[in-house]
């Protein structure tokens, strides 16, 4: 493994730890890819409401940019929501501040959050740590419970930007104003 590679696997070690991650090597799982810094990650994302299991792609592109995807597992999203989806992305993406991803609905009909870093950050650690692992999952597990309840149908994609807009603004919710407590 290279200098870039030994970095980015100490940035990906101490994180999967801290955040429960189970960790394989891509060339461990059976549709392995090419770089050997090439990484996934499985843990399961839980509020006192819901809980579904996240998964993290992470590695180098050719080009030399820090890839990471984070995605919802199994699939939440079906043709007839799809549309909800891609609208409630673009509203969650309105509150990413200095991140250098985005939330997006793929080809896949995953729900995910995706960016490209310049290996620079590789140099700055704590930064690093904060694109590919703090930001992503704080904004997906202040997401949680709108995106359940898009799936389950339970909420047009109107409500549940609602929640996500005042959990932001206020930085807290009560649930029994949206009838979930």
């Amino acid at each position: 493994m290279n200098k870039t590679g030994i970095k980015l696997q100490k940035v990906i070690d101490k994180n999967a730890k801290l955040l429960n991650m189970k960790l394989l090597k891509r060339k461990d799982y059976p549709f392995a890819l090419s770089e050997a810094e090439d990484y996934q990650l499985t843990t399961v994302l839980s509020n006192e409401l819901f809980s579904w299991e996240l998964q993290m792609t992470i590695g180098i592109t050719k080009e030399g940019l820090i890839h990471m995807m984070l995605f919802m597992h199994p699939v939440i999203i079906k043709e007839k929501n799809r549309l909800s989806f891609i609208q409630f992305a673009n509203a969650a993406n309105m509150w990413l501040g200095s991140e250098f991803g985005r939330f997006l609905v793929n080809n896949d009909n995953d729900y995910c959050y995706e960016c490209y870093l310049p290996q620079q950050l590789l140099d700055n650690p704590v930064e690093l740590e904060k694109q590919l692992f703090d930001r992503p999952f704080s904004h997906f597990m202040d997401s949680l419970t709108p995106l359940m309840q898009l799936k389950t149908g339970e909420w047009t994609v109107d409500r549940a930007i609602e929640y996500l807009d005042e959990l932001r603004e206020k930085g807290y919710i009560d649930n029994s104003e949206y009838g979930i407590w």
